[in-house]
């Protein structure tokens, strides 16, 4: 038996970057719920789904692939079995502590269909604040100021958690389409938009140009996504008008990719979700970002509030209200 050639410390080091990532609260947010049918999962949970027909026929899901992601949400704490009632020996599944603080990036989610989506499909028309009767449009403000959060407002710095950490297990890595359709029996908080933010490789891609990448190697140095599913994911965002490609400005011979009006729209989703995997999913450390917003100089705290009355939205607060007739696109 040959003897085994010993690793240099140069291809060590090599290997153990690729296998790893920056600290990141939207990956570590990503890999507990970054696919699809949990993202409309928890959004259903969220009008009231508990029980397993609920999921079923409330967004059309296949049962296999229903109790696969039931036992995942139960497994990464947000949802919880207990009984369906006292006596009862029927489980049902409850939102956790955890599940419930999503329901700020399920409003994002619902704000930017409302905002972008041609269809709407199983969308309510409108959302209702309990608490002063309004219809309203959720909005994303920073806590201190009340002022709402734009991108180019925030900067960042190194979180006390920064560093690197193993990337997540692969998933599945090829997109595929969940179909909505008017058979499933829910409104959605998550609409169109699930067509290409239901995909952890497609929302890093996102954050990561928030995080000031544009050209395709620095997507790929941030992200460590593989050289095929990146392209794929850039195609996709662009033809769906969330990235443009241009010059780049210090090199005019080279290209790079921006983010459009659209695409810079989708921050609060990232800001919201970063948000929840700092809560959640931060080692002892500390978050791996700290964010600033620039016009009060305070560190940002993103509060999703009614735009009318400006109190911060409570799921037991909100209610939908159904369009009068069919729901028709936007212009």
């Amino acid at each position: 038996m040959g003897s085994v050639l010993p690793v240099p410390d140069s291809s060590r080091r090599s290997l153990t970057r690729q296998r790893t990532i920056r600290a990141n609260s939207v990956s570590r947010a990503l890999a507990v719920i970054g696919d699809r049918w949990s993202l409309l999962m928890l959004a259903a949970a969220f009008q009231g789904a508990r029980r397993f027909d609920d999921w079923r026929r409330g967004i059309g899901i296949a049962t296999n692939v229903l109790a696969e992601r039931l036992n995942r949400l139960v497994a990464n704490g947000c949802l919880v079995r207990a009984p369906a009632g006292e006596g009862q020996r029927r489980q049902e599944y409850r939102l956790t502590p955890m599940g419930a603080a999503f329901y700020p990036t399920a409003l994002m989610f619902w704000r930017f269909d409302r905002r972008w989506s041609a269809r709407r499909r199983l969308q309510p028309a409108s959302l209702v604040h309990t608490r002063c009767s309004a219809t309203m449009m959720p909005s994303l403000v920073c806590a201190a100021c009340r002022r709402p959060i734009h991108a180019r407002e925030a900067r960042y710095e190194d979180g006390p958690g920064a560093g690197y950490e193993r990337m997540p297990p692969p998933k599945v890595s090829r997109r595929s389409t969940v179909q909505l359709d008017d058979g499933a029996k829910l409104e959605m908080l998550v609409g169109d938009s699930i067509d290409y933010f239901g995909d952890r490789w497609t929302q890093q891609v996102l954050a990561a140009f928030f995080l000031g990448a544009h050209r395709y190697e620095e997507i790929r140095a941030q992200t460590r996504i593989s050289t095929n599913i990146l392209a794929d994911r850039l195609k996709l965002l662009t033809e769906h008008g969330m990235l443009e490609r241009r010059a780049s400005r210090a090199q005019p011979s080279r290209q790079e990719y921006a983010l459009t009006p659209k695409g810079m729209d989708v921050y609060p989703i990232i800001l919201t979700l970063m948000q929840w995997g700092d809560r959640w999913l931060a080692t002892k450390a500390g978050p791996p970002l700290v964010l600033y917003h620039e016009p009060c100089g305070r560190r940002l705290d993103p509060v999703v509030v009614c735009d009318c009355c400006g109190l911060a939205l409570d799921p037991h607060e909100v209610s939908f209200r159904r369009p009068a007739g069919p729901v028709r696109p936007a212009p």
